[in-house]
């Protein structure tokens, strides 16, 4: 799937219907990946994440989200109270009138924006409320959180969204389980 460069650097897959499609044919081997991190793998917590600290560190330089922009454009994004006055604050309006425009509350009490693309992603892949952006937003995908073993079931279903989430998650399946696919 990816090849390796001259210099030993993994050759990243940035298109995106290649990557859908990858992530679903490979998604009972993420599985099986996962159930070996979360129940085989003889790595601490904290030696596992600075393995996937380094992995994302490294994806993350080589890919521009602004070339992409699809969580934007497909994801739905939970938001919270400050979020939503830091939000209004940044348009000028209400928090109410910020709620009665921009967001929605699901039956199970999740209140999100409302749905995708966000209407702040502009035709340029900017945020036009970057700096004031969702938490949901500055945390994603979640990679530099700590604790990777209890968080890698959004790993697998983030990876037919995001190119850093999809070559992360071939990197490590190679370095932490090597010979399984």
């Amino acid at each position: 799937m990816a090849e390796r460069r001259p210099n030993g650097d993994e050759k990243l897959i940035t298109d995106l219907p290649l990557i859908k499609r990858y992530s679903r044919s490979n998604e009972a081997a993420d599985w099986r990946f996962r159930d070996h991190v979360k129940h085989r793998l003889n790595m601490s917590n904290v030696q596992l994440d600075a393995i996937v600290q380094e992995v994302t560190d490294d994806v993350w330089s080589r890919i521009d989200c602004l070339s992409c922009g699809n969580c934007c454009k497909t994801l739905q994004i939970t938001v919270d109270r400050p979020d939503v006055l830091r939000l209004a604050k940044r348009l000028g309006v209400s928090e109410k009138q910020f709620a009665r425009d921009h967001v929605r509350t699901d039956r199970d009490g999740v209140t999100h924006l409302l749905s995708g693309p966000c209407r702040f992603l502009g035709d340029d892949n900017k945020c036009s409320v970057y700096e004031d952006r969702p938490q949901a937003c500055r945390d994603f995908p979640y990679l530099r959180e700590p604790d990777f073993r209890s968080r890698s079931i959004s790993m697998i279903e983030n990876a037919g969204t995001c190119p850093i989430v999809f070559n992360v998650l071939q990197i490590l399946k190679r370095k932490l389980n090597p010979g399984k696919r």
